[in-house]
């Protein structure tokens, strides 16, 4: 098959792009390179003999020159959740008007698309007004009294994607990609195209170039590695995400692709569950644990502006569509990543991480 990956010399479009040659498929990247660290991605994909362009989502005419493919993958996107506060224009640029840009491109070639969407269409508000309990080191969800039902929450197995899309604040971040969202879902029925969304939450592996905005728990493994301080910012540092391990999510999306016709306009979340999820504490002891030392933490009682305190995936609708399930397991995944944070210090010194 023939895959076009936009924003594949980003953290997820360059693993994609990886997997999928050493599948046998042919694959296309295109990026801007704005990220940091695409330069090198870029040049493991060129050893790997993968076509690039150079191409701006945002500008209809580098998409309109793009190569024909079975399918293309959007995965590019500004994935910081809180930037979109500073640059509320490169968000909605980025995120919606480069999305719109991919299914215009579908839509005159007649080409299946994979969109990678993100949990952040939810409404913190929403998220956090659901009952839950504070445990030593996290906070728990608590079952709905049981004459109150909402529709996609399930306290032990965490958010469908049948959970509401209203409300805000969904950050300006999350607003744009829940834009995207629902026009994926529009150009599938109206167009008649194979066209999946896929709602993810963390994602996580070596190679990612973690910060304080985005990719977290490899921040967490450079200030381990580094000795840097690490600052909890409100909900007392027991706020919880469940990660999702690149490996998973690469398989993921090569049984949406083999299978794209079946699911034509499906939206699923996808993530890592229970199993793979940990507070902010957990992460701090986690990495303690795996290299022995001990991380300096301060506390900031302030919250910031959309944050969710519980965010775990509900894998169950996916699992049974596709009888997919994520298998890295959440200590291992952690262990690799630190592994590649110790092996590259000079390069991401050097790169100012």
């Amino acid at each position: 098959m023939r895959i076009l990956i936009t924003g594949g010399c980003g953290f997820v479009g360059f693993n994609l792009a990886a997997h999928f040659m050493k599948l046998g498929h042919s694959v296309i990247v295109a990026d801007n390179l704005a990220r940091r660290g695409s330069e090198t991605n870029l040049a493991a994909l060129r050893k790997l003999g993968a076509p690039f362009h150079h191409c701006d989502i945002r500008c209809p005419e580098d998409v309109a020159v793009l190569p024909d493919a079975d399918c293309l993958v959007e995965c590019s996107a500004q994935p910081s959740v809180v930037s979109g506060y500073e640059r509320p224009l490169y968000d909605i640029q980025s995120n919606l008007m480069g999305a719109v840009n991919c299914l215009e491109l579908c839509r005159t070639r007649r080409m299946a698309m994979i969109f990678l969407s993100s949990s952040r269409v939810y409404s913190a508000d929403l998220l956090n007004n659901l009952p839950r309990i504070e445990t030593e080191t996290r906070w728990n969800w608590l079952p709905m009294p049981p004459d109150i039902i909402v529709s996609g929450f399930d306290a032990h197995l965490g958010i469908s994607a049948e959970f509401s899309l209203a409300g805000a604040p969904k950050t300006i971040y999350g607003a744009s990609k829940v834009a995207a969202d629902l026009l994926c879902q529009e150009y599938a029925h109206a167009f008649d195209l194979p066209i999946v969304v896929n709602r993810l939450g963390v994602i996580a592996g070596e190679g990612q170039f973690g910060v304080v905005n985005q990719g977290w728990l490899t921040y967490w493994a450079m200030a381990a590695v580094f000795k840097r301080p690490l600052t909890y910012f409100g909900h007392l540092g027991k706020q919880v995400r469940d990660i999702l391990f690149i490996e998973d999510l690469c398989r993921l999306l090569e049984t949406q692709i083999n299978h794209i016709d079946t699911w034509a306009g499906a939206v699923w979340n996808a993530g890592g569950g229970r199993e793979s999820s940990l507070s902010l504490l957990e992460a701090t002891a986690l990495f303690e644990r795996l290299t022995g030392r001990t991380l300096a933490t301060t506390y900031a009682p302030r919250t910031r502006r959309g944050d969710v305190v519980i965010y775990i995936t509900d894998n169950s609708a996916v699992s049974r569509d596709l009888a997919w399930r994520p298998t890295q397991p959440l200590e291992t995944g952690a262990q690799r990543i630190l592994h590649w944070v110790t092996d590259n210090q000079d390069a991401l010194t050097r790169a100012g991480l």
